[in-house]
């Protein structure tokens, strides 16, 4: 049987932001995976640390392609979609993963811990007590997944449209006399041709192909 082993440097980066911004969490690897385990703390400016959750996560040594999963342990978080936990697996439904990609000026491992990670429990606390989310939050399930491609594409907030349009540019080649993703039955050549050229710019591949995956896994049976 092979052992899989997380590569030293990436294993390093991982402790070293640990132990710079949540010391009670341990880090270890098991299978390939960097685990993080323990207490995690949500702090502020203003008040220092305030509050905190029992929590697992694996980081995969793929970061940041590949979505950390996390896993609030304590049972603080109700298992329900309402709460943003994926009720299929009991994981932490943190953000739609390749809008963080896209958006964020830096996909490290340190902007996850501190950014998507520490918001996702900060608005739990906040939740419990206010009722309400700070940050605003997307419709749940497939209904916040089209909202969120929708404005990251610039297209019409529809299933189908997003979908023709994750297929044409996860392809990496899209011809002119081919019928455009926006549904027009216009060509593409003349219809959204320098549309899905700075997409094609602005998005890789492997998003793409990311997105769409997640799409059509979501859809409803």
């Amino acid at each position: 049987m092979v052992q899989l082993t997380v590569p030293t440097d990436f294993l390093n980066e991982v402790k070293n932001v640990v132990e710079k911004h949540q010391p009670e969490l341990s880090v270890y690897q098991k299978q390939g995976t960097v685990v993080l385990e323990g207490v995690f703390v949500v702090s502020s400016p203003e008040e220092g640390p305030f509050d905190s959750f029992q929590i697992r996560a694996g980081i995969s040594p793929s970061f940041p392609e590949k979505e950390p999963c996390v896993f609030e342990t304590g049972k603080r978080i109700p298992r329900i979609a309402d709460r943003h936990i994926n009720v299929g697996t009991g994981s932490c439904c943190l953000c739609i993963w390749e809008e963080w990609l896209q958006t964020t000026p830096s996909p490290s491992f340190e902007n996850f811990l501190t950014g998507v990670m520490h918001d996702y429990f900060l608005s739990q606390v906040y939740f419990e007590t206010k009722n309400d989310w700070p940050f605003g939050q997307r419709t749940h399930g497939i209904a916040g997944l089209v909202e969120s491609f929708s404005e990251l594409l610039g297209v019409e907030s529809d299933f189908e449209v997003i979908e023709n349009y994750l297929h044409a540019l996860s392809v990496g080649k899209f011809k002119g006399h081919n019928d455009c993703p926006c549904g027009s039955g216009e060509r593409i050549r003349k219809c959204h041709r320098e549309q899905l050229k700075q997409l094609s710019e602005q998005f890789p591949k492997g998003t793409t192909l990311a997105m769409l995956e997640r799409l059509r896994n979501s859809r409803p049976a």
